[in-house]
């Protein structure tokens, strides 16, 4: 078991203020621009960290405790780690929308994380479709990295389903959970790989809470049981179309074979 990021950097920071910034598609960022120390928190074990609408609402809300793991190539050619937690004091931004996509961007040191939420297509569930990690091969934890000032980007990949949550419930996972990060376009060789510890986590997008309090909570068991039941539905309903298109296949054969029957006995 890992040791917890806050045994080395315990206080808890909070949102308070938010700054309002247009991007050319015309979209609101939100900033944090202030931090707040305080010990009231539900553990001192986990960060809290707050995006907030235009309104003073908070559209997303996460408390964790982060790590992340980050594998490299040297410039002697050999595969080293360097690790470093999502500290509490993390700069918060991101973009909140009413509509089914919101952006949590969590920047510290030379990294940027960012979580991309959306929803089903019936709106009724919220998830995170990617997650990105970006920074720069010449930042100082990478000791020795190869290829000096090269901006990597690391992501979950196309199409993730992670954190899958009823709309209005905030996502709980007390037990670890790991997520990884690879970067896609770039030799295997020397391409770095991260992994993303995510432990005592609680999350809710798509919130727009004025009170600013998680929804009710949806254990992470409840998630991967949604998952595993949707399986074998997309599953039976793939056979069942299969078995469909072979009965109406054989028919279409049956009724030409017999067609040709009677057409040759005619003859």
């Amino acid at each position: 078991m890992r040791p917890s990021a806050r045994d080395m950097y315990s206080p808890v920071s909070t949102v308070g203020q938010s700054g309002i910034d247009e991007t050319a598609e015309g979209d609101q960022i939100y900033q944090d621009y202030s931090n707040t120390w305080c010990f009231d928190e539900r553990s001192l074990l986990t960060a809290t960290y707050r995006l907030l609408g235009g309104g003073g609402e908070t559209c997303i809300l996460l408390t964790v405790d982060a790590l992340l793991d980050i594998s490299y190539l040297t410039k002697l050619n050999e595969r080293a780690d360097a690790n470093t937690f999502v500290p509490n004091n993390a700069n918060v931004a991101g973009v909140c929308k009413e509509g089914d996509a919101e952006t949590l961007v969590l920047s510290f040191k030379e990294f940027a994380l960012e979580w991309s939420f959306a929803k089903t297509p019936g709106g009724e569930r919220w998830y995170a479709d990617n997650l990105k990690l970006t920074y720069n091969s010449s930042s100082r934890i990478l000791e020795h990295a190869a290829q000096q000032g090269r901006r990597v980007t690391l992501t979950t990949g196309p199409r993730a389903l992670l954190f899958p949550t009823p709309v209005g419930k905030s996502y709980y996972c007390p037990e670890e959970t790991i997520i990884e990060l690879t970067e896609g376009d770039t030799n295997s060789n020397v391409a770095h790989r991260a992994k993303l510890y995510l432990r005592q986590m609680r999350l809710q997008a798509f919130m727009f809470k004025r009170d600013g309090e998680f929804g009710p909570a949806w254990h992470c068991s409840d998630s991967a049981r949604t998952r595993s039941e949707a399986v074998p539905v997309a599953v039976g309903s793939a056979l069942a179309i299969a078995t469909a298109g072979t009965l109406v296949g054989y028919a279409i054969w049956r009724y030409l074979k017999v067609k040709k029957v009677q057409y040759d006995t005619m003859e």
